[in-house]
Protein backbone atom coordinates (compact mmCIF):
# COMPACT_ATOMS: atom_id res chain seq x y z
CA UNK A 1 0.00 0.00 0.00
CA UNK A 2 1.37 3.23 -1.35
CA UNK A 3 1.84 5.83 2.01
CA UNK A 4 -0.67 8.22 2.75
CA UNK A 5 0.11 11.87 1.72
CA UNK A 6 -2.12 14.61 2.15
CA UNK A 7 -3.20 17.04 -0.36
CA UNK A 8 -0.54 19.72 -1.34
CA UNK A 9 -2.81 22.69 0.73
CA UNK A 10 -2.22 20.65 3.51
CA UNK A 11 1.30 20.14 3.47
CA UNK A 12 2.93 22.34 6.10
CA UNK A 13 -0.33 22.76 8.07
CA UNK A 14 0.12 21.63 11.60
CA UNK A 15 -2.46 21.92 15.12
CA UNK A 16 -1.73 25.37 16.45
CA UNK A 17 1.14 25.83 19.17
CA UNK A 18 -1.99 26.31 21.37
CA UNK A 19 -2.98 23.25 21.42
CA UNK A 20 -0.08 21.19 20.90
CA UNK A 21 1.04 23.15 24.55
CA UNK A 22 -2.05 21.95 25.66
CA UNK A 23 -1.60 18.14 24.84
CA UNK A 24 2.08 18.06 26.09
CA UNK A 25 0.45 19.52 29.21
CA UNK A 26 0.59 17.25 32.61
CA UNK A 27 -2.39 16.52 34.55
CA UNK A 28 -3.28 18.96 36.82
CA UNK A 29 -1.38 21.98 35.33
CA UNK A 30 -3.00 25.34 35.97
CA UNK A 31 -4.42 26.44 32.65
CA UNK A 32 -4.22 29.96 31.45
CA UNK A 33 -3.39 29.52 27.46
CA UNK A 34 -6.66 28.40 25.88
CA UNK A 35 -9.12 31.24 24.96
CA UNK A 36 -12.22 29.78 26.77
CA UNK A 37 -14.26 31.40 29.41
CA UNK A 38 -14.64 29.40 32.67
CA UNK A 39 -17.86 30.97 33.45
CA UNK A 40 -21.64 28.94 32.78
CA UNK A 41 -24.08 29.33 30.35
CA UNK A 42 -26.57 31.62 31.08
CA UNK A 43 -29.42 29.53 32.92
CA UNK A 44 -32.24 31.41 30.36
CA UNK A 45 -30.30 28.97 27.90
CA UNK A 46 -29.57 26.47 29.28
CA UNK A 47 -32.87 25.43 30.61
CA UNK A 48 -33.61 26.54 26.86
CA UNK A 49 -31.92 23.81 25.53
CA UNK A 50 -32.90 21.33 27.55
CA UNK A 51 -36.80 21.97 26.75
CA UNK A 52 -35.96 21.74 23.17
CA UNK A 53 -34.09 18.61 23.59
CA UNK A 54 -36.88 16.74 25.04
CA UNK A 55 -39.87 18.43 23.79
CA UNK A 56 -39.14 19.38 20.22
CA UNK A 57 -38.08 17.62 16.70
CA UNK A 58 -34.60 18.68 15.50
CA UNK A 59 -34.17 18.26 12.16
CA UNK A 60 -32.72 20.65 9.68
CA UNK A 61 -32.77 23.95 9.62
CA UNK A 62 -32.28 26.26 6.15
CA UNK A 63 -28.43 26.32 5.28
CA UNK A 64 -29.00 30.02 5.87
CA UNK A 65 -30.29 29.20 9.68
CA UNK A 66 -33.35 29.96 11.93
CA UNK A 67 -34.79 33.05 9.97
CA UNK A 68 -35.82 34.42 13.28
CA UNK A 69 -32.59 33.91 14.76
CA UNK A 70 -30.92 35.87 12.05
CA UNK A 71 -33.44 38.62 12.34
CA UNK A 72 -32.54 38.55 16.15
CA UNK A 73 -28.44 38.68 14.81
CA UNK A 74 -29.13 41.45 12.09
CA UNK A 75 -30.92 43.86 14.46
CA UNK A 76 -27.59 43.61 16.42
CA UNK A 77 -25.88 45.19 12.73
CA UNK A 78 -28.50 47.34 11.84
CA UNK A 79 -26.51 50.20 11.92
CA UNK A 80 -24.37 48.47 9.08
CA UNK A 81 -26.95 47.15 6.77
CA UNK A 82 -27.19 44.00 7.93
CA UNK A 83 -30.88 42.13 7.11
CA UNK A 84 -31.68 38.63 8.18
CA UNK A 85 -31.22 37.70 4.23
CA UNK A 86 -27.53 38.83 4.77
CA UNK A 87 -26.98 36.43 7.93
CA UNK A 88 -25.78 32.62 8.36
CA UNK A 89 -25.63 30.86 11.44
CA UNK A 90 -22.51 29.04 11.15
CA UNK A 91 -20.74 26.35 13.39
CA UNK A 92 -19.17 29.35 15.56
CA UNK A 93 -17.02 31.76 14.83
CA UNK A 94 -14.40 29.54 13.29
CA UNK A 95 -16.85 28.13 10.51
CA UNK A 96 -17.79 31.89 9.51
CA UNK A 97 -14.14 32.68 9.16
CA UNK A 98 -13.01 29.52 6.97
CA UNK A 99 -16.14 30.68 4.95
CA UNK A 100 -15.22 34.06 4.47
CA UNK A 101 -11.58 33.46 3.44
CA UNK A 102 -12.41 30.10 1.23
CA UNK A 103 -15.39 32.66 -0.54
CA UNK A 104 -12.88 35.87 -1.04
CA UNK A 105 -9.23 34.30 -1.66
CA UNK A 106 -8.09 33.09 -4.87
CA UNK A 107 -4.83 31.60 -5.98
CA UNK A 108 -2.31 33.96 -5.19
CA UNK A 109 -4.62 36.93 -3.31
CA UNK A 110 -2.49 38.76 -0.57
CA UNK A 111 -4.65 39.05 2.38
CA UNK A 112 -3.87 41.66 4.92
CA UNK A 113 -3.79 40.19 8.71
CA UNK A 114 -2.61 41.42 11.95
CA UNK A 115 0.74 41.17 13.44
CA UNK A 116 0.36 39.48 16.10
CA UNK A 117 -3.56 38.40 15.23
CA UNK A 118 -5.24 35.19 15.92
CA UNK A 119 -3.13 31.76 14.66
CA UNK A 120 -6.32 30.62 12.44
CA UNK A 121 -5.66 33.44 10.41
CA UNK A 122 -2.96 32.40 8.32
CA UNK A 123 -3.44 28.85 8.00
CA UNK A 124 -7.21 29.49 6.26
CA UNK A 125 -5.27 31.51 3.92
CA UNK A 126 -2.89 29.15 3.10
CA UNK A 127 -5.46 26.63 2.74
CA UNK A 128 -7.23 28.84 -0.06
CA UNK A 129 -4.56 29.46 -1.98
CA UNK A 130 -3.81 32.98 -0.42
CA UNK A 131 -0.69 34.63 0.62
CA UNK A 132 -0.30 35.96 3.91
CA UNK A 133 0.79 39.52 4.38
CA UNK A 134 1.34 41.09 7.44
CA UNK A 135 0.27 45.17 9.19
CA UNK A 136 2.20 45.38 11.93
CA UNK A 137 0.70 46.25 15.36
CA UNK A 138 3.89 47.34 17.02
CA UNK A 139 4.62 46.46 20.74
CA UNK A 140 6.54 49.59 20.95
CA UNK A 141 3.39 50.79 21.22
CA UNK A 142 1.08 48.19 23.23
CA UNK A 143 0.22 46.39 19.94
CA UNK A 144 -1.54 49.93 19.28
CA UNK A 145 -3.04 50.14 16.04
CA UNK A 146 -0.65 52.15 13.50
CA UNK A 147 -2.23 53.74 10.63
CA UNK A 148 1.42 53.72 8.56
CA UNK A 149 2.25 50.74 9.21
CA UNK A 150 -1.13 49.87 7.55
CA UNK A 151 -0.76 51.52 4.63
CA UNK A 152 2.26 50.86 4.06
CA UNK A 153 1.81 46.60 3.76
CA UNK A 154 -1.21 47.69 1.36
CA UNK A 155 -0.09 46.50 -2.63
CA UNK A 156 -1.90 45.91 -5.74
CA UNK A 157 -2.50 42.48 -4.92
CA UNK A 158 -4.35 42.67 -1.69
CA UNK A 159 -7.99 41.23 -2.17
CA UNK A 160 -8.97 40.60 1.77
CA UNK A 161 -7.85 42.89 5.04
CA UNK A 162 -8.68 41.18 8.29
CA UNK A 163 -9.11 43.04 11.59
CA UNK A 164 -9.77 42.04 14.87
CA UNK A 165 -11.21 44.14 17.78
CA UNK A 166 -10.96 43.55 20.67
CA UNK A 167 -8.04 41.26 19.58
CA UNK A 168 -6.74 37.94 20.09
CA UNK A 169 -4.17 37.98 21.35
CA UNK A 170 -3.46 41.17 23.14
CA UNK A 171 -6.67 42.50 23.94
CA UNK A 172 -6.48 45.64 22.78
CA UNK A 173 -9.00 47.50 21.01
CA UNK A 174 -9.42 49.68 17.67
CA UNK A 175 -10.87 53.41 18.59
CA UNK A 176 -13.07 54.51 16.16
CA UNK A 177 -10.71 57.27 14.62
CA UNK A 178 -8.53 54.48 13.67
CA UNK A 179 -10.90 52.11 12.51
CA UNK A 180 -12.06 55.49 10.30
CA UNK A 181 -8.44 56.23 9.34
CA UNK A 182 -8.09 52.58 7.97
CA UNK A 183 -11.42 53.04 6.05
CA UNK A 184 -9.44 56.33 4.45
CA UNK A 185 -7.09 53.78 3.35
CA UNK A 186 -9.00 51.34 1.47
CA UNK A 187 -11.55 53.66 -0.06
CA UNK A 188 -10.28 53.84 -3.51
CA UNK A 189 -9.70 49.80 -3.56
CA UNK A 190 -12.40 46.78 -3.95
CA UNK A 191 -10.69 45.15 -1.12
CA UNK A 192 -12.81 43.37 1.76
CA UNK A 193 -12.43 43.69 5.29
CA UNK A 194 -13.51 41.10 7.39
CA UNK A 195 -14.11 42.17 10.82
CA UNK A 196 -13.73 39.25 13.21
CA UNK A 197 -16.14 40.52 16.13
CA UNK A 198 -15.85 37.53 18.58
CA UNK A 199 -14.92 39.59 21.54
CA UNK A 200 -16.94 42.63 20.70
CA UNK A 201 -19.23 41.78 24.15
CA UNK A 202 -16.12 41.62 26.09
CA UNK A 203 -15.20 45.11 27.09
CA UNK A 204 -13.76 47.03 29.57
CA UNK A 205 -14.48 51.09 29.05
CA UNK A 206 -18.08 52.17 29.42
CA UNK A 207 -18.88 51.54 25.53
CA UNK A 208 -18.52 48.58 22.98
CA UNK A 209 -15.93 48.88 20.86
CA UNK A 210 -16.95 50.56 17.24
CA UNK A 211 -16.68 48.16 14.14
CA UNK A 212 -14.94 48.80 11.27
CA UNK A 213 -18.18 48.36 9.21
CA UNK A 214 -19.89 51.64 10.53
CA UNK A 215 -16.90 53.36 8.18
CA UNK A 216 -15.79 50.50 5.18
CA UNK A 217 -19.29 49.58 3.55
CA UNK A 218 -16.93 46.58 1.67
CA UNK A 219 -17.17 44.65 5.37
CA UNK A 220 -17.70 41.33 5.86
CA UNK A 221 -18.82 40.80 9.62
CA UNK A 222 -17.87 37.72 12.13
CA UNK A 223 -19.49 37.04 15.86
CA UNK A 224 -20.86 34.46 17.98
CA UNK A 225 -21.64 33.53 21.77
CA UNK A 226 -18.93 31.61 22.27
CA UNK A 227 -16.94 34.08 24.45
CA UNK A 228 -19.99 36.79 25.44
CA UNK A 229 -21.84 33.21 26.67
CA UNK A 230 -19.54 31.02 27.54
CA UNK A 231 -20.83 29.02 24.85
CA UNK A 232 -17.83 27.55 23.03
CA UNK A 233 -19.08 23.78 22.70
CA UNK A 234 -22.31 25.17 21.54
CA UNK A 235 -20.85 25.94 18.13
CA UNK A 236 -22.65 29.10 17.62
CA UNK A 237 -22.08 31.48 15.47
CA UNK A 238 -22.24 34.05 12.28
CA UNK A 239 -21.70 36.01 9.22
CA UNK A 240 -22.69 38.84 7.62
CA UNK A 241 -22.04 40.83 4.36
CA UNK A 242 -23.60 42.02 1.22
CA UNK A 243 -26.24 39.91 -1.06
CA UNK A 244 -23.84 38.66 -3.48
CA UNK A 245 -20.77 37.38 -0.60
CA UNK A 246 -23.87 35.85 1.22
CA UNK A 247 -24.82 34.17 -1.76
CA UNK A 248 -21.50 32.32 -2.31
CA UNK A 249 -20.71 32.12 1.15
CA UNK A 250 -23.69 29.98 1.51
CA UNK A 251 -23.31 27.47 -1.24
CA UNK A 252 -20.24 26.41 0.33
CA UNK A 253 -21.75 26.60 3.69
CA UNK A 254 -24.31 24.12 2.41
CA UNK A 255 -21.60 21.48 1.60
CA UNK A 256 -19.17 22.12 4.68
CA UNK A 257 -21.93 21.99 7.41
CA UNK A 258 -25.76 21.67 5.89
CA UNK A 259 -26.49 24.03 8.92
CA UNK A 260 -25.56 24.99 12.29
CA UNK A 261 -27.15 22.80 15.39
CA UNK A 262 -30.92 23.17 15.42
CA UNK A 263 -30.62 22.71 19.30
CA UNK A 264 -27.83 25.63 19.62
CA UNK A 265 -29.56 27.91 16.95
CA UNK A 266 -33.15 27.30 19.12
CA UNK A 267 -31.62 28.23 22.72
CA UNK A 268 -29.90 31.21 21.56
CA UNK A 269 -32.84 32.63 20.15
CA UNK A 270 -35.03 31.65 23.27
CA UNK A 271 -32.51 33.14 25.71
CA UNK A 272 -29.59 34.98 24.17
CA UNK A 273 -31.55 38.80 23.60
CA UNK A 274 -33.29 38.40 27.00
CA UNK A 275 -32.61 40.60 30.14
CA UNK A 276 -31.03 37.31 32.07
CA UNK A 277 -28.72 36.80 29.34
CA UNK A 278 -27.66 40.75 29.16
CA UNK A 279 -27.29 40.94 32.77
CA UNK A 280 -24.81 37.54 32.69
CA UNK A 281 -23.00 39.88 29.75
CA UNK A 282 -22.56 42.52 31.87
CA UNK A 283 -21.96 40.25 35.13
CA UNK A 284 -18.65 38.66 32.69
CA UNK A 285 -17.54 41.72 32.27
CA UNK A 286 -17.20 43.38 35.47
CA UNK A 287 -15.50 39.62 37.00
CA UNK A 288 -13.17 39.26 34.13
CA UNK A 289 -12.06 43.25 34.23
CA UNK A 290 -11.71 42.73 38.19
CA UNK A 291 -9.32 39.48 37.20
CA UNK A 292 -7.51 41.37 34.66
CA UNK A 293 -6.86 43.81 37.49
CA UNK A 294 -5.88 41.56 39.94
CA UNK A 295 -3.61 39.46 37.51
CA UNK A 296 -1.25 42.45 36.40
CA UNK A 297 -1.17 43.62 40.34
CA UNK A 298 0.27 40.17 40.35
CA UNK A 299 2.53 40.03 37.29
CA UNK A 300 3.67 43.77 37.29
CA UNK A 301 4.21 43.79 41.34
CA UNK A 302 4.78 40.14 42.49
CA UNK A 303 6.86 39.11 38.81
CA UNK A 304 8.28 42.30 37.88
CA UNK A 305 7.75 42.20 34.38
CA UNK A 306 5.77 44.72 31.79
CA UNK A 307 2.74 43.35 30.84
CA UNK A 308 0.00 45.45 28.19
CA UNK A 309 -3.33 46.21 29.88
CA UNK A 310 -6.11 44.97 27.23
CA UNK A 311 -9.12 46.94 26.59
CA UNK A 312 -11.44 43.79 25.92
CA UNK A 313 -11.05 39.82 25.77
CA UNK A 314 -9.49 38.07 28.34
CA UNK A 315 -5.73 37.97 27.50
CA UNK A 316 -2.67 39.92 28.98
CA UNK A 317 0.48 39.92 27.09
CA UNK A 318 3.55 39.77 29.07
CA UNK A 319 6.95 40.85 28.04
CA UNK A 320 9.34 37.73 29.11
CA UNK A 321 12.27 38.60 26.75
CA UNK A 322 14.61 38.98 29.53
CA UNK A 323 14.33 35.24 29.42
CA UNK A 324 15.29 34.22 26.16
CA UNK A 325 12.58 33.20 23.20
CA UNK A 326 8.87 33.04 23.62
CA UNK A 327 9.18 29.27 23.52
CA UNK A 328 11.74 28.52 25.70
CA UNK A 329 9.47 30.18 28.62
CA UNK A 330 6.50 28.71 27.86
CA UNK A 331 8.34 25.23 27.46
CA UNK A 332 10.01 26.19 30.89
CA UNK A 333 6.31 26.88 32.48
CA UNK A 334 5.12 23.77 31.10
CA UNK A 335 7.69 22.02 33.51
CA UNK A 336 5.96 23.69 36.69
CA UNK A 337 2.90 23.01 34.94
CA UNK A 338 1.34 26.18 33.97
CA UNK A 339 -0.02 26.46 30.57
CA UNK A 340 0.38 29.72 28.41
CA UNK A 341 0.95 30.25 24.78
CA UNK A 342 4.11 31.62 23.22
CA UNK A 343 4.50 35.08 21.77
CA UNK A 344 5.71 33.53 18.16
CA UNK A 345 2.42 31.75 17.79
CA UNK A 346 0.61 34.90 16.64
CA UNK A 347 3.48 36.04 14.86
CA UNK A 348 7.27 38.02 14.57
CA UNK A 349 5.67 41.15 16.66
CA UNK A 350 5.00 39.22 19.95
CA UNK A 351 7.81 37.11 19.89
CA UNK A 352 9.48 37.70 23.35
CA UNK A 353 5.51 38.12 24.74
CA UNK A 354 3.59 35.14 26.55
CA UNK A 355 -0.21 35.27 26.55
CA UNK A 356 -1.48 34.71 29.27
CA UNK A 357 -5.61 34.09 29.99
CA UNK A 358 -7.38 35.02 33.09
CA UNK A 359 -9.94 32.51 32.48
CA UNK A 360 -9.68 31.61 35.79
CA UNK A 361 -10.43 32.01 39.89
CA UNK A 362 -8.22 34.25 41.64
CA UNK A 363 -6.90 31.33 43.82
CA UNK A 364 -5.96 29.68 40.44
CA UNK A 365 -4.22 32.97 38.81
CA UNK A 366 -2.49 33.11 42.29
CA UNK A 367 -0.56 29.71 42.22
CA UNK A 368 -0.08 30.20 38.32
CA UNK A 369 1.90 33.70 38.72
CA UNK A 370 3.83 31.44 41.86
CA UNK A 371 4.65 28.32 39.54
CA UNK A 372 5.41 31.17 36.82
CA UNK A 373 7.90 32.89 38.98
CA UNK A 374 9.28 29.85 40.05
CA UNK A 375 9.93 28.81 36.15
CA UNK A 376 11.66 32.31 35.46
CA UNK A 377 14.24 31.92 38.99
CA UNK A 378 15.40 29.06 36.92
CA UNK A 379 15.92 30.38 33.67
CA UNK A 380 18.44 33.30 35.39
Amino acid sequence: MSQFQAARRLRGIEKSMIRQLFDRARPGSINLGLGEPDLPTPDVIRRAAVHIITEEQNGYTSHAGLPALRERIAADYRQVGLTPERVIATAGSQEALYLALMTLVDEGDEVLLPDPGFVAYPTIVRMAGGRPVFYRLPAAQDFGFDVEEFRHALTPRTRVVVCISPSNPTGRTISGEQLEAMAKALVRSDVYVISDEIYRELYYSTQPPESIASFYPNTIVIGGVSKSLSMTGWRLGWLGGDDDFIRSALILHGYVTTCASTISQKAVLAGAWTPEAETARQEARDIFRDRRDYLLDLIRGQLELPAVTPDGAFYIMVNTSAFGNSMKVAEALLEQEVITVPGSAFGKESEGFLRVSFCADKPVLAEGVRRIGKALSGLR
